[in-house]
């Protein structure tokens, strides 16, 4: 994109172009058009350089010193750490590499904010750290800089001398009253043992819950229920207990509640007693109507409500005054829930939502989605070097890996999946998580040509990789995971077995099922990395080891293997035609109204076919792909349509299981975030987040009444900065921990929140290695680190570039050539005339007396030309003085 230094110089532009335009129109001739047309093109070049144009260009440069910055994280959270590696590294390295050092102090880390400012493209980064960044910039968003930037990181995490166990509570802060609400107690540890806990909850002093539990991992969240009976400020407390734990300071955690009262919903339905009408009218105000029409003032009802949920409304019993009433109530910033049936969104064929004026309120269209696909299924692809080896067939074992991968896309079992590959053994093979639709051939084509044409890689068998590269890929995917691991069985090798494993256990977290296929001749020089010490295959120690979602299967003469699925897991929902039930998965799991939602054990044997807008948001899909939940926002308000029915669905009985617990969250939750602030209209609304000691917490006051809200912290009045129009926000810090009252509203503040998350980030390794880095040791890094910098670095960086300069030659280049053009035309215009004076001569025509010496290239005096007959040779002899005057040729 090109920018002006002096953009005030274009207006220039303007007379310049008229003049050149006229003159050229006015001249006479090809010379005098040439003239003025080169001379108006360099009057524009040097108006644009005067305006100085500049661009930014990405310009690759070399720098044979590249600088290391190292950052060493010295928060309270490394205290669990062995200290002083950070100080040692730098002592280490100065004197050898050029290293600048820097470090992290304080009762929070921004470890985001400091990659940010040091990844210039220039340098390499070496973080001492466990990972955990808490403030200011993520450490997602900061890797994603670094890499736009060509910036490698890497970390040294140092060795943990201690365990540690910290609490933490989750949940909403703004609650119901009497409304049962649940929560969670997030319990962490340094370490990776397994450690047992006891816990106690206390609901504003109150014990209410006893519980205990063992850590196998870095974290574990209980969940918990209670309800609050009074309006106002309220606290829950856990309290920790353990053996595995060295400090107290974070065994105890405070989050306040604040509790309103039951906002008010209009319910729209033919069916008072479906399950629909009973869920929300234990959680809200709900006033049950059978159609909009029964309100005498719709537009007034409407002010007065927060969620308006219409149930299986035919299109026919909504006006077009009720629908303008609706977008107007939506755009204010209402919310609006729209339940399915057999009397909506698609039905009645013919007279159903599709292009209506309502449907133009709705996330969706009332028509069928054309989504491809009912899993999602990663080939594992072993193409290492040990897959040379030659089987039964005189195949190698890679070509029957191959035939074997091949296999398993034609087989009928997957005709519905969607398909990808990873390869196992081959580094220099980015994922690129495409995934291919196999019941279109031509997509399964396309696949089993890429396939095919793999060769064998320049690396080991890595599974732990592959693992981490698969976690990458599901992140996104919505379609049930069936990971095929196919392998030579030369596993364990650059990673120890338990290593693979927990890299293994982590597609847990994705409901994976995995299948090893194990193809194997036994013929290995190194025995110990295809089996264990007691000669069973680690593959199939993989599978067992990952329990009921794990299976084995193999060949041992290294032969191809066709699959029989069916056998496996039963028959598939393609070929089961009596299949009527489809379970929910969630599509999007960072939104809100999913946020800790389980529906693993809820389905659906029925929905609305429709296809979602573009901008709207997909966040419940049936086992099909068809969306369940669609969200999207309109004007100021938030619009949810639900594809599915009320639970009873006329007989039908569609979703009986979204209405009972645990599934009736997804209903209550789609209402809370419809409603948006669900105390809008009590004149003055806080929120603030709860916080820890030493980390600045921001407060938002929206202030629905005439005035500027006065707000009081223990006495004293808050200092507010007026935001936007009726919206005021503070900055607050609290030096000690306790629970603040703000004109009665609580704000709870716990422990350092260096003490909260502690450990090793269990996304640092995924995180550091996307930049090209590694993670070390102490020892690793002085061993190799200092040579990867040591090394010439090639980086990228923007640089403005002026163009004023290559104007300005452009200019004179025109100039030139039009100047060197005309000349050369004169000069073949005097050897022109001067060959057809020869001529005449030769002819005998008189020759007069001035020129006379024409052979020796003499000049007529000026005064002599104008009185020269301009006819006949004395008129040839006149062109040629001039011309020759104008060249200045001199023999």
């Amino acid at each position: 994109m090109v920018s002006f230094s002096y953009p005030w110089a274009l207006v220039l532009l303007i007379p310049v172009i008229i003049l050149a335009g006229y003159y050229f129109k006015k001249a006479a001739g090809r010379k005098q058009k040439i003239l003025f047309g080169t001379r108006g093109i360099i009057a524009v070049l040097l108006v644009l350089a005067i305006a100085n144009p500049l661009v930014f260009m990405n310009v690759t440069k070399t720098n044979d010193h590249p600088e290391l910055v190292l950052v060493s994280d010295t928060t309270q959270s490394m205290k669990y750490f062995k200290s002083g590696v950070g100080q040692d590294l730098y002592n280490y390295f100065t004197g050898t590499i050029n290293v600048q050092y820097d470090t992290l102090t304080g009762n929070y880390t921004a470890l985001g904010e400091k990659i940010i400012q040091y990844a210039d493209g220039k340098n390499k980064i070496l973080i001492v750290s466990d990972g955990n960044s808490n403030y200011g910039t993520s450490l997602t968003d900061a890797i994603n800089f670094s890499k736009e930037t060509n910036t490698t990181v890497s970390a040294v995490i140092p060795d943990l001398i201690q365990n540690d166990l910290s609490v933490e509570i989750t949940g909403d802060k703004s609650i119901i009253v009497g409304n049962e609400q649940e929560f969670g107690i997030v319990v962490r540890q340094a370490g990776n043992a397994n450690a047992s806990y006891n816990y106690e909850i206390y609901a504003d002093g109150t014990l209410i819950e006893r519980g205990s539990g063992t850590l196998n991992s870095t974290e574990k969240t209980t969940t918990f229920t209670t309800r609050f009976t009074k309006l106002g400020a309220h606290t829950l407390r856990v309290s920790l207990t353990s053996a595995a734990d060295s400090d107290k300071i974070n065994n105890n955690y405070t989050k306040s509640v604040y509790v309103i009262e039951k906002p008010n919903v209009i319910v729209v339905t033919s069916e008072q007693n479906a399950s629909l009408t009973q869920v929300v009218g234990t959680l809200y105000n709900v006033t049950v109507v059978t159609s909009l029409s029964q309100f005498t003032d719709l537009d007034k009802a409407l002010s007065s409500t927060k969620t308006v949920v219409i149930d299986n409304m035919y299109i026919g019993n909504i006006t077009e005054k009720e629908v303008a009433s609706l977008k107007n109530y939506v755009s204010e910033g209402g919310g609006l829930v729209v339940v399915g049936g057999t009397g909506s969104y698609g039905y009645p064929e013919g007279n159903s939502y599709l292009n209506s004026s309502f449907e133009k309120l709705l996330p969706v269209v009332s028509i069928p989605s054309d989504w491809e696909g009912t899993q999602d299924v990663l080939l594992f692809i072993d193409v290492s070097d040990s897959g040379n080896s030659y089987a039964a067939n005189n195949e190698t074992i890679l070509s029957n890996i191959k035939k074997t991968a091949i296999n398993i896309i034609d087989n009928d079992y997957f005709k519905e999946a969607n398909m990808t590959y990873l390869t196992i053994g081959d580094p220099t093979r980015d994922i690129d998580g495409e995934f291919y639709y196999v019941g279109n051939p031509k997509e399964a084509n396309a696949l089993k040509l890429q396939i095919e044409n793999l060769k064998t890689g320049d690396g080991e068998t890595d599974l732990l990789d592959s693992f981490e590269d698969a976690a990458v890929v599901l992140e996104n995917r919505s379609g049930q995971p069936l990971i095929i691991v196919m392998t030579d069985g030369n596993i364990v090798g650059r990673h120890s077995y338990s290593e693979i494993l927990a890299a293994e256990n982590k597609m847990k977290d994705y409901g994976a099922t995995i299948v090893y296929i194990n193809i194997y001749t036994g013929g290995s020089t190194r025995p110990d990395q295809f089996k264990d010490k007691s000669g069973t295959p680690y593959a199939e120690d993989l599978a067992d080891d990952y329990g009921k979602n794990g299976v084995y299967v193999s060949s041992p003469k290294g032969l191809p293997v066709d699959p029989n699925f069916e056998e496996m897991f039963g028959a598939s929902s393609s070929n089961n035609t009596n299949r009527t039930e489809s379970g929910l998965y969630v599509s999007n799991p960072k939104h809100f109204i999913v946020q800790g939602l389980d529906l693993s054990n809820t389905s659906v044997s029925g929905y609305n076919s429709v296809t979602p807008k573009a901008g709207s948001d997909k966040l419940v899909i049936a086992s099909d792909g068809a969306p369940v939940l669609t969200v999207w926002r309109y004007g100021l308000g938030r619009v949810a349509s639900v594809t599915t029915d009320n639970g009873v669905g006329r007989g039908n009985y569609w979703a009986p299981d979204l209405y009972t617990s645990p599934g009736s969250k997804l209903i209550s939750s789609t209402i809370n975030w419809a409603m948006g602030d669900p105390n809008r209209e009590s004149g003055i609304v806080i929120d603030a987040p709860d916080t820890s000691v030493g980390l600045p917490t921001t407060l938002r006051v929206n202030m629905y009444d005439q005035g500027i809200p006065v707000l009081t912290l223990d006495g004293k009045k808050l200092v507010l900065t007026m935001e936007s129009e009726n919206v005021y926000t503070s900055e607050l810090l609290f030096n000690q921990s306790g629970t603040y009252n703000i004109s009665g509203y609580p704000i709870a503040v716990n422990y350092p929140i260096e003490y909260q998350e502690i450990g090793v980030n269990p996304d640092f390794r995924k995180l550091i290695e996307s930049t090209g880095g590694n993670i070390y040791t102490a020892n690793e890094a002085k061993a190799f680190f200092i040579k990867s910098v040591s090394d010439d670095t090639t980086y990228k960086v923007k640089e403005v570039v002026g163009l004023n300069v290559y104007l300005l030659l452009l200019a004179l280049v025109i100039f030139l050539a039009e100047v060197v053009y005309r000349r050369v035309r004169e000069i073949k215009e005097l050897r022109r005339l001067h060959e057809e004076y020869e001529t005449r001569a030769a002819s005998g025509e008189k020759i007069p007396p001035t020129y006379s010496k024409l052979h020796g290239w003499s000049y007529m005096d000026p005064e002599e030309e104008e009185k020269t007959e301009t006819s006949g040779l004395a008129g040839l002899t006149g062109k040629l003085s001039g011309l020759k005057s104008k060249v200045k040729l001199k023999k």
